[in-house]
């Protein structure tokens, strides 16, 4: 579990880096949907960074702790001291965070889908299903439904339609549950927290976007903005006409693009990435021992892994037995006369004790010999 909270930590600075540079570098320019790219991808490579692990393969001398006949086990195999206990009390409150978050997820989705449920299904127009409900909430829209209440749809509506069909269009609802899940095993993190609400700003900059494109006169559409501004959708999955961000979008509607040179500050990601990989990968040493003559060599690695005779690829603790047996490939060279253990001092907690119990089960350790 240790290694798990380690990846985690390590998840959560490449999270914290990305946010810095999105904030510093891209967050004020209004190339919108290359923005939504580059969160989305911080995101996901955020997860993926820490699983890039350097491996060298450094065959090295060491001290075995014993040689043995068939049938017996070595007596002086240290068992597993019982680890720290802050470790697991980290991983039940972690574990205890993610149930929460995604509880609370499902609860917003479910919440979504009993409104539009119970709503009136008036038309569809372009792909979107437009609902409308007698529920007192602000417009929303949410995978191919626009949710509108009875009001919004007796009152003039064009632009509130083009915008939640420009927030179906670009899947918005799609990238918002992908990193609300994503989120709930980073839920202690604030920086994706950060890149969550720049991921909503985004939607709600590129659907302003497609509204102005489509000939909304922009004075009477800020002016709608700040009239819609009292209401709330209030669930976390879905596009809302309105957000808390309303003065960044009415500056945003007012301003200049940007030039394509300022675009290319985005170039500086591929440095940025070099360097995450660099940080976040680790040499690991595979201890090989080497093989005394007419033995045969079991080394328990720091990954957890058994190396059979110096093998380059380990072998699930699970599976030990039916390898030493012969059973795999029905290559009936196994059980072998002599067994040589090699422990490394790295070795996860248990995992001697697990390799002992695996021997036993199939007929390899001798419990007469202790």
């Amino acid at each position: 579990m240790l290694s798990f909270l380690i990846y985690q930590g390590k998840v959560a600075i490449a999270l914290a880096v990305f946010s810095l540079f999105y904030r510093l570098l891209l967050k004020r320019e209004s190339f919108h949907r290359m923005n939504r790219m580059v969160l989305v991808g911080a995101v996901l490579v955020s997860f993926l960074l820490p699983m890039c692990v350097i491996t060298i393969h450094k065959p090295m001398e060491v001290t075995p702790l014993d040689v043995i006949d068939e049938g017996s086990w070595i007596a002086g195999v240290p068992g597993a001291a019982s680890g720290p206990w802050w470790p697991m009390a980290l991983t039940i409150l972690f574990f205890a965070g993610v149930a929460f978050m995604l509880t609370r997820e499902l609860v917003s989705v479910l919440s979504v889908l009993r409104i539009i449920r119970q709503g009136e299904f008036v038309r569809e127009e372009d792909g979107c299903r437009i609902v409308v409900t007698n529920r007192d909430v602000g417009p929303f829209s949410w995978m191919r439904y626009i949710v509108l209440s009875r009001q919004d749809w007796e009152c003039p509506h064009e632009s509130i339609l083009t915008h939640e069909k420009a927030h179906i269009h670009y899947k918005h609802s799609v990238e918002l549950l992908l990193v609300d899940i994503l989120t709930a095993f980073q839920w202690f993190n604030p920086a994706i927290w950060v890149l969550r609400m720049d991921l909503q700003e985004l939607h709600e900059y590129e659907a302003d976007d497609a509204v102005l494109r489509s000939g909304a006169n922009l004075k009477d559409y800020q002016y709608l903005l700040v009239k819609k501004a009292v209401s709330k959708s209030g669930y976390s999955v879905a596009n809302s006409f309105n957000h808390s961000i309303l003065k960044n979008r009415i500056t945003m509607m007012s301003k200049t693009k940007s030039t394509l040179m300022r675009g290319l500050r985005v170039l500086w990601l591929i440095p940025l990435l070099c360097m995450c990989v660099g940080l976040q990968t680790q040499t690991v040493y595979d201890d090989l021992p080497i093989r005394p003559m007419g033995a045969v060599v079991v080394n328990l690695n720091a990954d957890g892994l058994v190396y059979v005779n110096g093998s380059n690829y380990g072998i699930e603790i699970e599976g030990v037995g039916r390898y030493l047996r012969g059973a795999v490939g029905g290559n009936q060279v196994y059980p072998p006369r002599k067994i040589q253990v090699f422990t490394s001092p790295e070795a996860p907690a248990g995992a001697s004790d697990q390799l002992m119990r695996e021997l036993r089960d199939f007929g390899l350790l001798n419990t007469t010999q202790q």
